[in-house]
């Protein structure tokens, strides 16, 4: 993160250190929503219990993420085959090592396997990792990056995609349709006002002391920028962000650039947290409600 993005108030080197410290664990939380909502897929899909928790610990050998590319291939021949397709797949077989150990060679060459058959199927470098970021959990986002477009390409063939994705779907509609912004004959501002995606929206932006004006449900104006906005699992306010998706939270801290933070000391007695040692210079609170 550049620091003409994020601007702070400097004092000692120490301080700009436990900073930067906040923000790789706001970044840490913001990967969350997306291993809680990509193990929720894998566990439909592959028939398996993944959790938020266990997720880069299950997967680092390598062994699941290779089913899941035999899953994607095998549904991608049979949606040929029903749809009598001329369209060219890639037919890469993939060797796993079902038995390989976390951290082991097996583990590396699985990992290698993995990523030349998502080569062959085109997914962006963007959204590859390298076979040590998987084994050794260097790279979680790129993992979860890497997944999310499987999910988008198994969709394409009859699986079922993650939550995300299905938003995704949701907003490319709506976009193709857009519905007219509402209005005192139309839609009561009062009802609109009462959704939880919307309160929380709020909580969230005058939290950070920024006005979230709303267009639609789900889309909104904030800090200049036309967002699309959705609630995951109705616990987690998702933004979309080019082809991929990030927490509220996470997306205002890294790119409304006015705001100024700075470090503080938690009270005698106050548990120290990452909010407890961030905090935001006073700017304007604004508090609408529709």
């Amino acid at each position: 993160m550049s620091c003409d993005t994020l601007m702070f108030h400097r004092s000692t080197d120490q301080e700009e250190d436990e900073l930067l410290k906040v923000i790789n664990a706001k970044q840490e939380e913001s990967l969350v929503p997306l291993r809680e909502d990509l193990a929720s897929w894998l566990s439909k899909t592959l028939g398996m219990d993944l959790t938020a928790d266990n997720f880069m610990r299950k997967l680092d050998n390598g062994v699941i993420i290779c089913r899941l590319a035999e899953r994607i291939q095998a549904a991608a021949s049979k949606w040929r085959d029903e749809h009598k397709s001329s369209e060219f797949f890639p037919n890469k077989k993939i060797k796993c090592w079902q038995k390989a150990e976390s951290g082991s060679f097996f583990a590396r060459d699985n990992a290698a396997n993995f990523l030349n058959w998502c080569r062959a199927w085109n997914v962006p470098e963007s959204c590859i990792f390298e076979s040590e970021g998987l084994v050794l959990h260097k790279q979680p986002r790129e993992v979860v990056l890497c997944l999310l477009e499987l999910g988008r390409i198994a969709a394409r063939f009859g699986v079922e995609p993650p939550g995300l994705v299905k938003l995704e779907k949701e907003i490319d509609a709506e976009e193709a349709c857009p519905v007219p912004s509402p209005t005192a004959a139309s839609t009561p501002r009062r009802e609109l006002s009462k959704t939880d995606l919307h309160q929380q929206v709020l909580k969230i932006a005058n939290s950070y002391r920024i006005e979230a004006k709303r267009i639609n449900e789900g889309k909104y104006v904030i800090g200049g920028r036309v967002l699309f906005i959705r609630l995951l699992n109705s616990k987690h306010v998702m933004v979309r962000v080019g082809g991929g998706w990030d927490t509220l939270e996470h997306y205002l801290l890294k790119h409304i650039p006015d705001k100024m933070f700075e470090i503080r000391r938690p009270s005698l007695g106050e548990k120290e947290s990452v909010d407890a040692l961030i905090v935001l210079k006073s700017r304007p609170n604004w508090n609408h409600s529709a």
